[in-house]
């Protein structure tokens, strides 16, 4: 793992194999970094990767990101180090609201050990849960425009190949993926080449079921079906704890969000998929037995996590 402010260049040079690697000889001859992933979840793939912490400066505005890169690919047991000129497709990931990126580090780190680099913001990631019940909101545009410039700043990358670069997201990420999707096919058309929303939020600013028709490629949207807080469809049944007091999510949404929502979120994800353009490959993934936080999760202990971290304020079903 990249210390905070290392260089890849450093990295590879750092690292060395643990003394247990029956292995050790040949591949210290090889002069290969790793033999193993930075985080071993199911579903991996057969590149090892490297995580670094970014900031990263716009203009007037700063990003905080993870980067994942894949550096060495393990076949079969033998480990060779990727090619420092290789190009690999790309990916920009969006969080939940109020959910820190690292909640996401089993699934950014899957994604980019199948070949894929992975710049995964951390920025609007910490919330005051007390300004909700006052009936504060997020500023989700300023949230897609930072998934814009992630873009943008992954096309500067010489291990980015410009040419297939993506957008993922969930929750408050997955509906700012796709704003961020159409915002972009008007400013450089035809530069994202997919975008994955997992439980998109439909609450995101402007509602994204109604830009969704100007995004232009492929869209794989996923909801659950035991998704309180964001259904596939029908109305938010999550409860918002204050101490003893148990409050209807759903109440609190005209007042922070806007009338327009609803209690449905506007449709919620279905509305979404209905509203894609005719010209874009489009597929909704209903997942059974799923809710809105073990969606994104593949062994279970990143949605423990997170649900230890909301259920002090939200009341799941």
């Amino acid at each position: 793992q990249l210390a905070r402010g290392e260089t890849l260049e450093s990295f590879r040079k750092r690292i060395i194999l643990s003394d247990g690697d029956e292995d050790v000889a040949g591949l210290q001859t090889a002069g290969v970094p790793s033999a193993n992933m930075l985080t071993a979840f199911r579903g991996a793939g057969k590149y090892d990767i490297a995580r670094e912490y970014l900031e990263i400066e716009h203009g007037n505005a700063t990003s905080r990101a993870f980067l994942y890169t894949p550096i060495a690919a393990n076949e079969g047991g033998v480990v060779r180090e990727t090619p420092a000129t290789k190009q690999w497709p790309a990916v920009v990931f969006g969080h939940g609201l109020c959910a820190p990126a690292e909640f996401y580090e089993h699934l950014t780190t899957i994604v980019s050990s199948w070949g894929y680099v992975v710049l995964a913001t951390d920025e609007y990631s910490s919330c005051d849960m007390s300004a909700f019940t006052r009936g504060e909101s997020v500023n989700t545009t300023a949230y897609t425009e930072e998934l814009e410039r992630n873009v943008m700043y992954l096309l500067t990358r010489p291990e980015v190949n410009a040419s297939a670069v993506a957008i993922a997201g969930h929750s408050m990420g997955g509906g700012a993926s796709l704003n961020a999707a159409a915002a972009l096919q008007e400013k450089a058309p035809g530069l994202v080449k997919a975008v994955v929303a997992i439980a998109p939020w439909n609450g995101v600013e402007p509602p994204p079921s109604t830009k969704v028709a100007q995004v232009q490629c492929p869209i794989l949207l996923f909801c659950a079906v035991h998704d309180s807080l964001v259904p596939c469809s029908g109305p938010v049944t999550t409860e918002v704890r204050v101490g003893a007091i148990r409050i209807p999510f759903a109440s609190l949404i005209p007042a922070m969000h806007g009338q327009h929502h609803g209690v449905d979120w506007g449709g919620g994800v279905l509305a979404i998929y209905e509203n894609v353009s005719e010209s874009s490959p489009a597929i909704l993934a209903v997942v059974d037995e799923a809710n809105h936080l073990n969606i994104v999760d593949t062994d279970g202990s990143r949605s423990q996590q997170a649900e230890a971290h909301f259920s002090r304020f939200l009341e799941f079903e």
